[in-house]
């Protein structure tokens, strides 16, 4: 199967315009993940979907950290890890489900 086919599979409801922006994204994936497609298709399908989440201005996670309802106030949590591509990837839980999966978190392996 082809990276879009897998993609409308995993994600069918994604709200984007998965035609126009396969073209834009698919290149650009190898260049955040060096490994071929069929080493974790799960991993990078997740990583597809960020990247087309940053493309459409879609979907900002952020932690918050405190608010106020006084004088309305609210802040986020920024990371320890400030500018770096895994605050990039953190952005939304599409790139935090890639993280996830190619963090090497996965329990104990079996012996």
């Amino acid at each position: 199967m082809s990276l879009t086919t897998d993609f409308l599979a995993r994600f069918p409801s994604f709200t984007g315009d998965v035609a126009t922006l396969m073209p834009i994204v698919e290149p650009m994936w190898a260049s955040y993940y060096n490994k071929p497609y069929a080493s974790n298709k799960e991993a990078v399908l997740n990583l597809v979907a960020h990247l087309m989440m940053v493309e459409i201005g879609g979907e900002s996670l952020q932690t918050e950290q405190s608010k106020s309802v006084g004088s309305v106030s609210v802040s986020f949590q920024t990371s320890s890890r400030t500018g770096s591509m895994y605050d990039f990837l953190n952005t939304t839980r599409y790139g935090q489900r890639f993280l996830y999966l190619t963090s090497g978190q996965f329990g104990a392996v079996a012996v």
